[in-house]
């Protein structure tokens, strides 16, 4: 198995599920196939995949490596808590594009060197969490989700767990919003598993 987690996210993800297990994945916030992917390791194992990323870069990568693999679906769009039309997002050469300026901004201040570059706003169309697994796995719980949409990652992980589509593990980058995630979560059945400076990881 290929951990290309942030921070071995993924490995504490498998140990979630029994051997051979195969499954659904759903990563909103894909970015590259091989860069800070929470959902490399299920597609090697076999595992379906629904891939969501709006940057045209990180979705060129993707497209080039999932292109012609049935089991996984890459969707250019973004996922946002409400159901909105087309909005205009920060596009940046790294991981951190937003729909908040001033998130790019912050990171760079906190990023000594950082060089991730700005490129331009991009109108991106937008999808509800109900109208992705309307549309693309309507007859499916995901069994992993993972969330990393950089400053609405825990609105959103909050909608999915409170929605009737809840998966069984959820890998959520918490933006210091921990405590707040885990009051949802519990009201819903999870626990937390692992939790590092970026990620919190939930398991019901």
């Amino acid at each position: 198995m290929t951990d290309t987690s942030q921070n071995g996210e993924a490995a504490i993800v498998a140990s979630c599920f029994p051997d051979g297990h195969v499954g659904l994945v759903v990563e909103i916030g894909a970015w590259f196939p091989v860069e800070f992917s929470n959902s490399r390791a299920c597609i090697e194992r076999g595992w379906d995949a629904v891939l969501v990323e709006f940057s045209p870069l990180a979705v060129d990568r993707q497209v080039r490596e999932y292109g012609y693999n049935d089991r996984v679906r890459i969707i250019q769009a973004a996922i946002t808590p409400n159901a909105r039309h087309v909005e205009r997002f920060h596009v940046t050469e790294d991981a951190l594009s937003s729909d908040d300026e001033t998130q790019v901004e912050k990171w760079k201040d906190l990023r000594p060197g950082y060089h991730g570059g700005f490129y331009g706003h991009l109108w991106v169309p937008t999808m509800s969490w109900d109208q992705l697994k309307d549309q693309f796995f309507p007859e499916r719980v995901p069994d992993f989700v993972s969330v990393d949409t950089e400053n609405s990652s825990p609105d959103l992980s909050i909608v999915i767990m409170q929605s009737d589509w809840r998966p069984l593990v959820m890998c959520v980058e918490h933006n210091g919003r921990s405590v707040e995630i885990m009051q949802v979560a519990k009201k819903h059945g999870y626990k937390m598993i692992e939790m590092n400076c970026e990620n919190i990881i939930l398991q019901r």
